[in-house]
């Protein structure tokens, strides 16, 4: 006598492992991975463009209940670099014009 094994069937057939959690809470890990990245890019270009958008986008998405510290750090981090370029720029151009001055005087 031969035995023959049947797989247990699930309801319904296959059913793929989808995220668990409400839509506010996927929106939220959403939100914060984009936070991530915008945070990421902001310290090499961008900065002070970039790094506050990445800071709004982590506040959302700790409203919505992700954790989105490190887009909030690399935010702030790409903000204030953004800043001191922009500090930089200005320092440069006022040492430009004013030595350009007194070769000129």
């Amino acid at each position: 006598m031969s035995q023959q094994y049947n797989a247990p069937q699930q309801p319904g057939g296959y059913q793929p492992n989808y995220p668990q959690g409400s839509p506010d809470q996927m929106r939220g890990q959403q939100l914060a991975q984009t936070s991530m990245i915008l945070g990421i890019i902001s310290l090499f270009a961008v900065g002070i463009i970039l790094g506050p958008l990445a800071i709004i986008k982590a506040k959302r998405a700790e409203e919505l209940g992700g954790d989105a510290k490190v887009g909030k750090i690399t935010g702030w981090i790409g903000t204030v670099l953004g800043a001191l370029w922009i500090v930089g720029i200005i320092i440069y151009i006022i040492a430009f014009v004013s030595l350009m001055a007194s070769v000129n005087a």
